[in-house]
């Protein structure tokens, strides 16, 4: 048998096999950021919850951006000022993380909701990639 073609199907090989290793190494990235954004989505639903249940009995008009609306044992939240949306911002004592829940009404029974992984000033936008349960 003839040694080049044996050199071509071992670099071949050896080629696909580290092609194969770094697809590997990618989903499991997509993987974990997929379930980490689950997690967060998920606490931003269940704080949108607590702050629905509040919003009748406490009265969080006029807060300032930035101002604290409530907080219990498991978060913290914030009013965020925004052009065009109804925004708070959230912080996640169990997770130590930042989330931002934004609610927009358009043409009537147009709603739409955006969920956000940010930081403690409640600026960067990082959209969250979830599923929709």
């Amino acid at each position: 048998m003839d040694w080049t073609v044996l050199l071509v199907l071992a670099l071949a090989g050896g080629f696909f096999l580290w092609r194969h290793q770094k697809n590997t190494e990618r989903a499991k990235v997509a993987a974990d950021r997929l379930a980490k954004d689950n997690r967060l989505y998920q606490h931003i639903k269940a704080g949108m919850r607590e702050y629905n249940w509040r919003k009748d009995k406490e009265n969080f008009f006029g807060v300032k951006s930035g101002e604290l609306l409530f907080e219990t044992a498991h978060l913290a939240a914030f009013s965020v000022s925004h052009f065009a949306e109804l925004r708070v911002g959230f912080y996640f004592k169990d997770i130590n993380e930042y989330g931002l829940y934004g609610f927009f009404a358009g043409e009537p029974g147009e709603y739409f909701d955006s969920y956000y992984r940010t930081d403690e000033t409640f600026k960067k936008e990082g959209r969250l990639l979830h599923d929709n349960s």
